[in-house]
């Protein structure tokens, strides 16, 4: 990606924040992948063929099953077309963190050519679920950026946030998806040395069964499924049976990234020779001194201590966002909805930790005809304890009262076919 004047490669300046800001409020539609291939306009006409009209994104069925395998999240709705269609919903539920693959522009691809980018939060609304196989049009906006100072990131660092929005073919609002990235310089994040005396933890043999039973008492043994939970019977205060992730493997980072995508990043051979071309300050060398996309800093301990001085590799916060909506669907089970959720991330989740996921219930209320529960969400990670994330959450609850569902299913969607 070309440079322009006062630019510095991998360096935050306030060249390469005003040239952000020139796209700040404009609507991108496109989502492509990170990278163009150097098709010929034959192969392009063909390409524009295959994509839908008017749509931008799509979950077929069996991409539906590989994201559930992805996030170790089976619940029936996502992975059982049979269960999905005798459901108050009529048909198989994308989970809901999928809003987010609708996102066609983030702070990991736009502006600041060089520097990483790391999560500082995120906020999703829904209007209603997304449907395995439905087709949606997504549009993605730059809302403000700015640079800060950062001791992580040894000096200037840059603050992007960004809007999406997702509406069906007919033009029905389904849900917005808001984010805000941290970046810097890996350079001086490294020299910063702000978690040098982090230590990552080595598990014993009892201390990994311990984790498996809890997988069991808890993941496995708290899902409420197609019984209701009415708002009369919440009370304010109530713990919600927390979850158990990890602890954090290579394995359980690349069995997400395989169903999320890596943004198109995820390739190799020809395809990577291609990305590379078109990007050759794009990659970091790997151990043997080839390249692989930044993305790759999350699958070895040594990549990241290497460009970032860090104790080793990363859970994407992608997956977090996954983990939260199986905790709250657990609980609420198959007549509740997902309204809100917005999450500050707080610290990373290191190669081989576990992490524990909490909610407990703020408030309740009325508006209209939604019966609304609030809720405080937060992470634990372990052995260390730190509280990695926190945020709230809105779930949407059938009242016993009103004798009458969150959702009916008359406004479900006939997904049609995988395509």
């Amino acid at each position: 990606m070309p440079l322009h004047e006062g630019e510095i490669w991998g360096e935050i300046t306030q060249a390469s924040l005003e040239r952000l800001l020139e796209r700040k409020g404009v609507s991108r539609e496109e989502r492509g992948t990170m990278f163009r291939l150097n098709l010929s306009e034959e192969e392009k006409a063909k390409v524009e063929e295959w994509r839908p009209q008017f749509a931008n994104f799509a979950v077929t069925k069996e991409t539906n099953g590989r994201i559930a395998r992805g996030i170790a999240d089976l619940n029936p709705l996502y992975i059982d077309e049979t269960y999905a269609r005798k459901s108050i919903w009529g048909a198989m539920l994308a989970p809901p963190a999928t809003l987010c693959w609708t996102e066609t522009v983030n702070g990991a691809t736009d502006g600041f050519p060089g520097c990483h980018t790391i999560w500082r939060g995120v906020e999703y609304e829904w209007e209603r679920p997304l449907f395995a196989g439905e087709k949606i049009g997504s549009r993605t906006y730059l809302t403000d950026a700015e640079i800060t100072e950062s001791d992580f990131a040894g000096g200037d660092a840059a603050i992007q946030r960004y809007e999406t929005e997702a509406y069906t073919m007919e033009g029905s609002f389904i849900g917005s998806y808001r984010t805000s990235w941290h970046r810097f310089s890996r350079k001086k994040a490294k020299s910063s040395g702000k978690y040098s005396d982090v230590k990552r933890h080595e598990w014993t043999d009892d201390e990994l069964e311990a984790v498996w039973a809890e997988y069991k008492t808890q993941n496995l043994a708290n899902r409420r499924g197609d019984e209701p939970l009415y708002h009369e019977d919440v009370e304010v205060g109530f713990e919600v049976p927390h979850i158990i992730k990890g602890p954090i493997t290579l394995t359980s980072k690349i069995a997400f990234e395989m169903a999320f995508g890596a943004g198109g990043w995820f390739v190799g051979h020809e395809l990577a020779m291609q990305l590379w071309e078109n990007a050759p300050r794009l990659p970091i060398k790997n151990e043997e001194n080839v390249p692989e996309p930044p993305v790759a800093i999350h699958w070895t301990n040594e990549r990241c201590q290497k460009y970032l001085g860090m104790p080793g590799a990363y859970e994407a916060g992608f997956e977090r966002l996954n983990w939260f909506t199986q905790l709250l669907m657990s609980w609420f089970g198959d007549h509740g909805m997902l309204r809100n959720m917005r999450l500050a991330f707080k610290g990373f989740h290191w190669q081989g930790d576990a992490v524990r996921l909490f909610a407990t219930v703020a408030g309740k209320r009325v508006e209209g005809d939604r019966h609304l529960v609030d809720l405080d969400i937060w992470t634990m990670s372990h052995p260390r304890g730190d509280r990695t994330s926190e945020g709230t959450a809105v779930v949407e609850l059938p009242s016993r009262e009103a004798a009458n569902e969150v959702w009916t299913g008359s406004d479900a969607v006939d997904a049609g076919e995988d395509t």
